[in-house]
């Protein structure tokens, strides 16, 4: 869905423009009822709707966030005051789901109610009207870093750019000193505004923001993802905690030194700063170098220690002392300059509360070790998980992953006979390019390709030579790849694929069939080994949303396993898409043309999907028949326990 207002290509479903937060669908009015309050049937407000019998009036949308809708507000009982008003707005039906979403929210605001640092704005209401709830926040009057960026369209000088990192730093450093820690989850410029009146950079946005104790409760997956370019890889397994924002905030800072947009290119992906802009420090590239490590362990440990160096670096090249808390300033006051002889020495400390009791002393950072590696057996914890758990969590991915590397390497070889376990270098004899041979049944023979349903749209299992997703912007370009892909221009698809992201970067569709020609390409010129994974999903149709959640989460996984070489002889992975499209009879026979890919392809390995149970039913049997493993991240249906050995999923049942 294109925004009519700045052109962006948002998926299918979501009402606010994801690039400048602006309503996709013509705004629905709200009524007034009695007492001067807002309809609360309207599914969004408009200017000049009022909240808590009046006192509340809308000025204007500002965008969404995790949390729901933000509006800009008046405060007539606070002398029209102007504050910003979140609702929460869930698409659950289910009333169970829809409480658990309610819990979160208060639980949210309750957090963020405790939070006291002069660049967060303070909550300052909260309240219900009907079944709608809200929360009422300071407003921070300003203009946010990307609305800065667009308007210069040109790198932010070093000194300016280091100045608001230390500022946000030591918002991260009081966040962190919280207990639990809270982690923001989604740093960016557009969440960090610059005061009119203070020139300080504020932090805005907690509505993905929540305590580390939290971190299993119910939530989607595209709320505790973050925003792509910036969001760190650990993230998108449910993994963050507060170094998680420190990768964020140093792909912000790259953003700003650079003014090249992460969000425009492949994820976790930063060329060096000084290329871009050679008047940048050494100083400053080797933090950023060390910030942006995809190994959260080899980062910075502490928002602290970060800015200390940031703090160095402004001292020792502008001469200005960024060695200070703008929590325990408390009131605005330009940045002082200072010669390096009478520079303050002593080390930075931690901001602390001001209050009349003692102050308190930060807790020790101590983070849990990352994940297992992926032939670590599966902790019985994972499979007696609670019901409330999310059923599409981020986390689960990683689970999948690592419980079907687990099942092919322990019961592979006897069952399934995989070429792969006994010869690591087996070649599939499904290459891109080839010719789908149609069988008796009307499917390729060798697994690969596409066909139209009864409904119109394309399903089947993709190698690239076939794009599912292409009602969007990048769609033509998607769909010339492809046949680039099919006729052997390997070097023509690649530019292609490239092109349709420089229309939506986070198209994970192009990104998984280009890190499949960097697999390919590896093994055919180095021999390097690989194994193939099928990834089913639905990519078109009512549920292409959550199509494009599952091809993200797995390509993060992919990029995350190959980087880091993390199989047994720096064995690669490749993803294949099967789409099921719209209608769960469809599964089935994308479930066939599964089968004849492992009979064709000696690499082949098993399946992750489907996320929904109906889809998963739908296929087990015909998959199980074939000695195929397949392992669900979110199916919980009862009716699926037990119901095959090739059968596996991650989420509990209901």
């Amino acid at each position: 869905m294109e925004c009519p207002y700045c052109n962006a290509e948002n998926r299918d479903g979501v009402h606010f423009c994801s690039n400048c937060g602006k309503p996709l669908t013509p705004t629905i009015t709200a009524s007034s009822t009695t007492a001067g309050s807002a309809n609360v049937n309207s599914r969004t407000l408009t200017p000049g709707s009022r909240l808590q019998g009046g006192r509340y009036i809308i000025k204007k949308m500002l965008g969404q966030g995790g949390m729901g809708a933000a509006m800009l507000a008046t405060d007539i009982r606070l002398d029209s005051k102007s504050v910003v008003i979140k609702e929460l707005i869930s698409d659950n039906t289910d009333p169970a789901r829809l409480q658990e979403d309610v819990r979160n929210f208060k639980r949210e605001v309750a957090t963020l109610a405790h939070l006291d640092h002069p660049l967060i704005p303070n909550v300052t209401d909260h309240f219900q009207e009907g079944s709608r709830y809200f929360m009422v926040q300071e407003y921070a009057e300003g203009e946010n870093l990307e609305e800065r960026m667009d308007r210069v369209n040109q790198p932010m000088k070093e000194r300016e750019a280091l100045g608001y990192t230390s500022e946000v730093l030591d918002i991260l450093d009081y966040l962190a000193q919280e207990t639990p820690p809270i982690v923001h989850r989604d740093i960016k410029p557009a969440n960090i505004i610059i005061g009119n009146k203070d020139k300080r950079a504020h932090l805005v946005d907690f509505g993905i923001a929540r305590a580390d104790v939290a971190r299993n409760a119910q939530r989607k997956q595209t709320s505790a993802l973050g925003t792509p370019g910036y969001a760190p890889p650990e993230q998108y397994q449910g993994n963050a905690d507060p170094r998680s924002d420190l990768y964020a905030l140093a792909a912000t800072l790259h953003h700003l030194l650079t003014n090249r947009d992460p969000r425009n290119h492949p994820p976790f992906t930063y060329p060096p700063a000084r290329t871009l802009n050679p008047q940048l420090s050494p100083d400053i590239e080797r933090v950023l170098t060390r910030a942006l490590n995809n190994d959260i362990n080899q980062r910075y440990q502490s928002a602290a220690a970060m800015k200390r160096d940031i703090d160095d670096i402004m001292l020792k090249r502008f001469g200005v002392s960024g060695n200070f808390s703008s929590y325990t300033l408390g009131t605005s006051g330009p940045m002082s300059t200072v010669s390096a002889a009478s520079a303050p020495t002593a080390p930075y400390q931690p901001a602390q509360r001001q209050q009349q009791s003692p102050p308190r002393q930060a807790p020790p950072l101590s983070y849990p070790p990352p994940p297992p590696p992926p032939l670590t057996p599966v902790p019985q914890s994972i499979r007696s998980r609670p019901a409330q758990q999310q059923r599409r969590g981020s986390n689960y991915f990683v689970l999948s992953f690592i419980l079907l590397l687990l099942v092919v390497l322990v019961i592979g070889a006897g069952l399934f006979a995989i070429p792969y376990i006994r010869n690591l270098g087996g070649q599939s004899t499904a290459t891109p390019g080839s010719t789908a041979v149609a069988t008796a049944t009307g499917l390729p023979a060798n697994g690969i390709g596409a066909f139209k349903a009864p409904d119109g749209e394309f399903i089947g299992v993709s190698d690239g030579t076939i794009a599912f997703a292409v009602s969007g912007t990048g769609g033509t370009y998607k769909t010339q790849a492809a046949d680039k892909l099919k006729a052997g221009d390997a070097v023509g698809a690649e530019s292609l694929w490239q092109f349709a992201l420089s229309k939506d970067s986070g198209d994970a569709e192009s990104l998984i069939y280009l890190e499949d020609q960097r697999v390919l390409n590896a093994h055919n010129t180095s021999n390097i080994p690989y194994i193939t994974i099928v990834v089913g999903t639905m990519l078109t149709g009512n549920n292409a949303s959550v199509g494009h959640d599952d091809l993200q989460g797995a390509y993060v996984l992919q990029k995350e396993f190959n980087d880091g070489r993390k199989l047994t002889g720096g064995t690669l992975v490749r993803l294949l898409v099967a789409n099921s499209g719209n209608q769960t009879t469809y599964a089935t026979t994308v479930a066939q043309q599964i089968v004849n890919l492992a009979n064709h392809d000696s690499t082949f390995a098993g399946v992750m999907g489907w996320p929904f149970s109906s889809r998963a039913q739908a296929v087990i049997n015909t998959l199980a028949r074939a000695h195929i493993p397949m392992v669900s991240q979110t199916a919980s249906s009862d009716s699926l326990s037990g119901i095959s050995p090739y059968f596996f999923r991650v989420a509990p049942p209901n």
